[in-house]
């Protein structure tokens, strides 16, 4: 049976939360939980860019290494 992987969390304990933008694109905060992370969000990108945060999700470090990936890709 496979080991299921542990979240990602930074030195503060805080959480990698990915989410998508509503018009496209995707990004990441650090944040102790959901709530924090959209006022993070919101204090950064004011109301230029809105975050969909039903996306939101805490990850997992393979799952973060994966979204990079997938960025650079679209990004050639």
């Amino acid at each position: 049976m496979a080991k299921k992987e542990k979240l990602y969390r930074n030195v503060n304990n805080e959480y990698l939360y990915l989410f998508n933008w509503v018009g496209g694109g995707f990004n990441d905060v650090w944040a102790p939980n959901k709530r924090e992370a959209i006022k993070r969000i919101k204090k950064e990108f004011g109301d230029s860019l809105t975050p969909d945060t039903k996306s939101m999700r805490r990850c997992t470090y393979s799952e973060y290494q994966e979204q990079n990936r997938l960025g650079w890709m679209m990004s050639m």
